[in-house]
């Protein structure tokens, strides 16, 4: 029986592998960004990639909003 403890731990190993995953893919993206967002792959404007955005708005909006819940 997994207990609080057990499921708060898959919870952040989940997390560290997905950060890990988006780290390996952002290495291998271009120093300008990319043309897709990583998360949905809907188009990047211009402006962001030059600035080496890897998340459309909303994408990034809701990843920050992720972050701030476990920060």
């Amino acid at each position: 029986m997994a207990d609080e403890i057990d499921l708060a731990n898959d919870l952040i190993d989940s997390e560290v592998s997905r950060a890990l995953s988006k780290l390996r893919q952002n290495t291998q993206q271009s120093a300008e960004g990319s043309k897709l967002c990583l998360e949905c792959g809907e188009s990047i404007p211009l402006g962001r990639q030059k600035l080496g955005f890897v998340l459309c708005v909303p994408c990034a909006e809701e990843d920050e909003r992720r972050k701030a819940l476990f920060a």
